[in-house]
């Protein structure tokens, strides 16, 4: 059996269907927008001393329990 040649052959035959569709655009945006978030995140999270760690010196009132019951 023969292979087609490119003057017999139909048009629709020859060519390939993109694979760029909408529903694949829309797919890498939100990816995109999952990236972003995720990096804003991080950004947010760094400014504040990183993970697990308390920016700042911690402020420790002392609590009278006597004058706390009576107020």
């Amino acid at each position: 059996m023969s292979q087609p040649t490119f003057d017999s052959a139909s048009p629709s035959v020859l060519t390939k269907k993109s694979a760029w569709t909408i529903y694949t655009v829309l797919l890498l945006l939100a990816l995109l927008a999952l990236l972003l978030g995720c990096l804003f995140l991080f950004l947010e999270i760094r400014e504040y001393g990183g993970f697990g760690a308390v920016k700042g010196a911690a402020l420790a009132v002392p609590v009278d329990v006597r004058t706390a019951w009576a107020a």
